[in-house]
């Protein structure tokens, strides 16, 4: 999000630098084309019809109010451009006043609608039946036909209005209603750009970023038309630049959306599929293994034969690995790793009868075979201090410097490092822990004396 906020900086700095200069030479940068004027306004209103259909997904799937009234905003400027802009444009011959008038002032009550949005309280809205969908279409004509009644009514507060029909520019021939209708947007517009970063600021959601971006160039762009000469009304000028820009914008903020969409679907697809398998998994292999090491362990008490003792701790680990892949299978994908820590050693602590204490700082995202691995490592470590060491009290560290640091520290009885048979059939899986560290480019340190506890430290990068 300080990227985005970055990038909202940049945006009103450049395009202030932009408008002195326009506000300077009137003329720099404006491109003589009529032809492209339904080029430009059919893109427009695709994109506005786009941003609205997105909104409307949104506000389906949350029930935000912000979200419904940015969709409202979005489809009245989307229908006003439809009537007022691209229909008039296709036909072709002279527009009459009474259309510039209600393209204008439709595209000021849309930035108004938006800024309304952009300030809505975090609310959510409790009707979402397929009514819904008829009371919004209903507001929207309404909305739309409010606005053109009222242009037919005040046509005579716009004479000599000049230039293609569009919501966002109009030559105003000196004439200080457009002035003011255009910077009356420009304002709300503005409002709307603070509004949505705000919100993006708390909520998290780089969508809203995206559409503070959009607002603040749509802004600009009308401040720019506020003092475009009437003769360029029919050219494309810094205005038209920073509006087409703006809509850039609302075309990569839809695209994130999509990618977004279709990335949160594969997730829980695959969170689905995973919860199925742990299911299969807890239902059968575990329930086996389980029965397996229990009846190992009664073998093994009545006949005291090494042997047996040695098929149940082989059983017991079999029934842990299943348990640490069912725990792993129904995890989030994206759970942080200091909570499925604690979540593991508040499993291991239960069933070994050792305290574990918790000192984990938390570490962002981290990658998912990382992740793996340390959690892994942190069960080996946890498991050996409460069956093999007999330790009373177990500390996990956390920490994250340069790098990731994990500590699993135990008051057990502990052992000679430089002992070999304290890795003799892998008894203590120190083996595989320093593998697992530095297949991570990472490494692996242990302290152990006899009586004296054990301590193990892996860092990885």
């Amino acid at each position: 999000m300080r990227a985005m906020r970055a990038m909202l900086w940049v945006v009103w700095l450049a395009g202030v630098a932009v408008t002195v200069l326009h506000a300077l030479r009137p003329h720099g940068l404006v491109l003589h084309s009529p032809a492209s004027a339904g080029v430009v306004e059919t893109a427009v209103a695709c994109a506005a019809m786009l941003l609205a259909a997105l909104f409307l997904g949104r506000w389906q799937q949350r029930g935000l109010l912000l979200d419904l009234g940015t969709s409202f905003a979005l489809t009245v400027l989307a229908v006003a451009k439809l009537a007022f802009t691209v229909v008039p444009l296709a036909h072709g011959g002279t527009v009459p006043t009474q259309i510039l008038v209600a393209a204008l002032l439709c595209g000021a009550a849309a930035a108004v609608l938006l800024a309304l949005a952009a300030l809505a309280p975090d609310r959510q809205t409790r009707w979402r039946s397929s009514a819904e969908l008829i009371l919004f279409v209903i507001g929207v004509g309404g909305a739309v036909m409010a606005v053109a009644a009222l242009a037919s009514s005040r046509v005579g507060a716009f004479p000599g209005l000049s230039g293609p029909p569009t919501t966002d520019a109009a030559g105003d021939g000196a004439i200080s209603a457009v002035t003011l209708v255009q910077a009356a947007a420009a304002l709300a517009f503005g409002i709307a750009s603070v509004g949505y970063a705000r919100r993006a600021r708390m909520s998290g959601d780089p969508f809203y970023g995206w559409m503070a971006i959009c607002a603040a160039l749509w802004a600009l762009a009308r401040v720019n038309y506020a003092w475009t000469p009437a003769s360029l009304a029919a050219d494309l000028t810094i205005g038209d630049w920073l509006r087409m820009a703006g809509y850039g914008v609302a075309i990569l903020a839809a695209s994130y959306e999509f990618t977004g969409y279709w990335r949160r679907l594969a997730q829980v697809a695959v969170l689905e599929e995973r919860r199925r398998l742990a299911r299969e998994l807890h239902d059968g292999l575990a329930q086996e293994l389980a029965f397996v090491a229990t009846q190992a362990r009664m073998l093994s008490r009545r006949s005291g034969d090494p042997e047996a003792e040695v098929l149940a701790h082989a059983a017991e680990r079999a029934l842990d690995e299943s348990r640490r892949g069912i725990g792993a299978l129904t995890r989030p994908l994206d759970e942080p790793l200091d909570v499925s820590l604690a979540q593991q050693a508040e499993e291991l602590s239960s069933r070994l009868g050792v305290r574990v204490l918790l000192d984990l700082e938390p570490v962002g995202q981290v990658p998912a075979d990382t992740r793996e691995a340390l959690l892994r490592i942190a069960r080996e470590a946890i498991t050996n201090a409460g069956r093999h060491a007999h330790a009373r009290r177990i500390k996990v560290q956390l920490s994250n410097h340069v790098g990731v640091t994990l500590r699993v520290s135990d008051d057990g009885r502990g052992f000679l490092v430089d002992d070999p048979r304290a890795t003799a059939n892998g008894r203590y899986g120190l083996t595989g822990m320093r593998e697992r560290a530095e297949a991570l480019g990472g490494s692996m340190r242990l302290e152990s004396r006899p009586y004296a506890g054990t301590k193990v430290e892996v860092w990885v990068p």
